[in-house]
């Protein structure tokens, strides 16, 4: 039977979600006595998810100064597409050639959920999350994984407030990939999607 959330597990997603759709913008201040009180929560299980959130790259913690949401510069916003450009082109290839027919099958269905949810933030967010966790899963890299889906997290709210929607095209052709388990052009596609989202991002916040 799965473990039942706790208050600490249940408070960091609640804030996870405001920082990725946007309630909570880049460089916001969390002031711990009032989210506490919002949430119906004492300060440990806060402080314990602040910490979970700092750990995703989410949050920042600064001694006296308290916690505030983390914020992007469009230089670390290219750094960090240049890291999932070398990260998640490798892994990509290696996952779908590692898939069998019903694995292939699954991830184009939750490829197309992922579309399907693409209207509500929060739904949108969540669906991506578990298609590109999935499908990461069969590279059998669990580090690599992590910091796939951590630095995806990273620049997840900008996209959110810059109003730059993830492009069908490019989930269609990914789809291709997968179904015809082709490693080496799923690389391709992936390396010139995010070349391009990088880009754009990075020219929206430099105004």
């Amino acid at each position: 039977m799965p473990r039942p959330r706790s208050v600490e597990d249940s408070v960091t997603g609640v804030l996870r979600d405001a920082i990725l759709d946007g309630r909570l913008p880049p460089g916001r201040h969390l002031a711990q006595v009032e989210l506490a009180e919002e949430l119906g929560v004492s300060r440990i299980p806060l402080r314990d998810a602040l910490r979970r959130l700092a750990a995703e790259g989410l949050v920042v913690i600064e001694g006296r100064k308290g916690a505030h949401v983390a914020s992007l510069s469009p230089d670390d916003v290219a750094e960090i597409y240049e890291l999932r450009s070398l990260l998640e082109a490798e892994y990509v290839r290696r996952a779908i050639e590692r898939l069998d027919d019903d694995e292939a099958e699954r991830l184009v269905e939750l490829s197309h959920e992922m579309d399907r949810r693409a209207g509500d933030p929060v739904q949108a967010k969540q669906a991506r999350t578990e298609f590109y966790a999935e499908l990461y899963r069969h590279a059998d890299r669990p580090r690599a994984r992590a910091e796939i889906l951590r630095l995806r997290s990273m620049v997840e709210p900008y996209h959110v407030l810059s109003g730059d929607h993830h492009r069908h095209d490019a989930h269609d052709e990914l789809r291709d990939c997968i179904a015809r388990q082709d490693g080496e052009r799923a690389a391709e596609v992936i390396r010139a999607h995010l070349s391009g989202a990088g880009e754009r991002l990075a020219r929206s916040m430099m105004g």
